[in-house]
C-alpha cells in the first residue's frame, strides 16, 4: 500500500475514510443525531440520488437567483460534515440541489473528533479529496497560514455565480461573519450558528421550586438541591446536571474557556503567553470540576461525549446542562424527544468578571486543492442561503438574522432560548485564542487534556502549571508570538 501522502486519489480517499465495509450509502432522512461515543466514530456516506429518482422539489425559491445554477451540471462534489444535527438535516435536501444544479454531492458525515483528524490530513496533504469542508473559527488560523482554504471574496463578487441581492450577505450579523474570517479575509460561509447556553427542564424546576442558576456557583448548588429533591421523591433515572468534559481542542475547551473568562482569567495575555494557570483560572476549574463530577452528575459524566449528554437531556434522563444552543429543534421533535414542551434555556452562567460564551459557526469552506471550485461555490451558496436555512430541521441554529422572526421564536415554546440567542448575537465574543489562532489545534489539545485530568482528581494548580509550560513552548515556536515581535520591530 502506498503511503497516505503518496497515495492515488482513490487510495487517499479510502485511507481518509477508514473504510472497512461498513459505509452507509443512501439518503438518511432521520432528524436525530445517532448515539455516538467519543471513541466510536460514525461514518455515513450519502450520495444524492438522481433527480429522476428523487422527490420533486419546488425549486422556485432558489431559481429566483439571477444565476445559471446548471452551468456545472454533471460535476461530482465531495463534501465533508460532522455527524450531528446540522449536517444530518442537510441530507434530505441534497436531491433538491441536484435537481436545481445537475451537480451530484457525496456528503460524508463523520463523528467530530475523527472528522477533524481526517479533514486536517486531507488539507495538509494537498490531496483535495473533499471539495467542501466544515470549518470553525478555531481552525481557520492554521488553515489560512498554510493556504489550505480558498479565499471567498472573489466568488462572492463574481456575478456569473453569485446574485448578491438574492444571497443577501448582509443578513449574516457582523459577529457571525467574524467567525468565518481571519485578518478580515472571508474563508467560509456560515451554516449553523450556536454557543453554549443553559438548558433546563422547566417542568422539574417549577415542580421543585428550583431557580434558574445565574452564576457557576449557583449551578453547583442547584445540582445538589435538585438531585436531593428527585431522590426524596423517589424519581429514578434522572441526573441533575452535566456539561462537556471530554478531551479535544474545541470539545471541553468550548465550555471551559468561558468559565475561565467569567472568573477574570483567560487563556493568554496580549503577548501570547499562557495564563490559563492564573489564580482566576484555578478558581474557575475548581468550580467547573464540581459542576461535572460528584452527586447530581451522571456517573459517566467524565467520559460522555457531548452528543451523548444532550441525548440524555432529550430522553428525559438529565434535568439540565450547558449545551450548544442549536440543539433546540430536535428537543421539540415529538417522534424522538421525551421533553417536548418541557424545556427552556437561559444565557450561560456568569462569574465575578461577567457572563461569557463561545460563539461558534459551523461553516462551509472550499478546499484550495478542489478541482471543482465554482461548482463548490454554488453548493456553498445554496447551503448558506436563507431559502435552505428555512427548510433545515433538527439541530440547526439558523445563522441568518432574518430567520429569527417573532413567529419562529414563538413556535419554539421556549422564550428563554430566544432571549439567549438575542444575548449571544449582542454580547457573544470569543476568547482571542478561539478566533483563528494557528496554534489552537495543538495548544488547545494540551490544555484540554489538562482540564480532563482535573476531573479525575488531578491537583488543579499543578496540572494547569504543567500544561501552561507545554503550551508556552508551542507558542514560542509558533507564528503568533513571532508575528507580534515582527510587528514591534516595524
Amino acid at each position: 500500500m502506498q503511503s497516505l501522502f503518496g497515495a492515488t486519489p482513490t487510495g487517499l480517499l479510502a485511507a481518509l475514510l477508514g473504510l472497512t465495509g461498513t459505509l452507509l450509502v443512501g439518503c438518511d432522512t432521520s432528524k436525530e443525531p445517532p448515539a455516538v461515543k467519543a471513541d466510536a466514530p460514525l461514518i455515513s456516506h450519502t450520495t444524492s440520488p438522481s433527480a429522476s429518482a428523487a422527490t420533486t422539489f419546488d425549486l422556485s425559491p432558489w431559481q429566483a437567483a439571477q444565476i445559471d445554477w446548471r452551468q456545472f451540471a454533471g460535476t461530482q462534489l465531495t463534501v465533508l460534515g460532522d455527524a450531528q444535527g446540522a449536517f444530518q438535516s442537510l441530507q434530505p435536501l441534497l436531491p433538491a440541489f441536484e435537481q436545481l444544479s445537475g451537480i451530484k454531492v457525496g456528503l460524508i458525515l463523520i463523528q467530530q473528533e475523527d472528522m477533524r483528524k481526517k479533514l486536517r490530513t486531507d488539507l495538509a496533504s494537498g490531496g483535495g479529496i473533499y471539495d467542501v469542508v466544515p470549518e470553525g473559527i478555531t481552525d481557520l488560523g492554521e488553515a489560512k497560514q498554510a493556504g489550505w482554504l480558498e479565499p471567498l471574496e472573489p466568488y462572492l463578487a463574481n456575478r456569473s455565480i453569485t446574485d448578491p441581492a438574492w444571497f443577501n450577505y448582509a443578513d449574516f450579523s457582523a459577529k457571525v461573519i467574524s467567525l468565518c474570517q481571519v485578518d478580515g479575509q472571508l474563508l467560509s460561509l456560515p451554516f449553523d450558528f450556536s454557543a453554549p447556553v443553559f438548558f433546563y427542564r422547566k417542568d422539574l424546576f417549577e415542580k421543585y421550586k428550583i431557580a434558574v442558576p445565574d452564576t457557576y456557583e449557583d449551578v453547583v448548588a442547584m445540582k445538589h438541591q435538585l438531585q436531593t429533591a428527585l431522590d426524596a421523591d423517589g424519581v429514578k433515572g434522572i441526573d441533575a446536571f452535566t456539561t462537556r468534559t471530554t478531551v479535544g481542542a474545541g470539545d471541553n475547551t468550548w465550555t471551559i474557556i468561558p468559565a475561565i473568562r467569567a472568573y477574570g482569567g483567560d487563556m493568554f495575555d496580549d503577548q501570547w503567553r499562557p495564563t490559563f494557570n492564573s489564580p482566576q483560572a484555578v478558581q474557575a476549574l475548581n468550580v467547573y470540576r464540581d459542576m461535572v463530577t460528584g452527586y447530581g452528575s451522571p456517573a459517566e459524566s467524565r467520559t460522555q461525549h457531548f452528543v451523548e449528554q444532550r441525548q440524555l437531556f432529550r430522553d428525559g434522563q438529565l434535568a439540565s446542562g450547558i449545551f450548544a444552543s442549536h440543539i433546540f429543534a430536535y428537543l421539540n421533535d415529538p417522534e424522538h424527544s421525551q421533553i417536548v414542551g418541557k424545556w427552556d434555556a437561559a444565557p450561560p452562567p456568569q462569574g465575578p468578571a461577567g457572563r461569557f460564551t463561545s460563539p461558534w459557526a459551523w461553516a462551509f469552506a472550499m478546499n484550495a486543492q478542489s478541482k471543482n471550485k465554482q461548482a463548490a461555490w454554488l453548493f456553498m451558496q445554496w447551503a448558506a442561503s436563507k431559502e435552505t436555512a428555512q427548510l433545515l430541521g433538527a439541530g440547526v441554529g439558523p445563522a441568518r438574522q432574518s430567520v429569527w422572526t417573532p413567529e419562529y421564536a414563538t413556535k419554539l415554546n421556549a422564550p428563554g432560548l430566544a432571549s439567549a440567542y438575542q444575548w449571544i448575537f449582542a454580547n457573544g465574543v470569543n476568547s482571542a485564542f478561539q478566533m483563528g489562532v494557528p496554534e489552537f489545534p495543538e495548544a488547545g489539545l494540551v490544555a484540554s487534556k489538562a482540564f480532563s485530568e482535573i476531573f479525575y482528581a488531578a491537583p488543579v494548580a499543578t496540572t494547569l502549571n504543567e500544561a501552561a509550560a507545554k503550551v508556552d513552548a508551542i507558542m514560542a515556536a509558533g507564528p503568533s508570538r513571532k508575528a507580534l515581535a515582527t510587528h514591534a520591530e516595524n
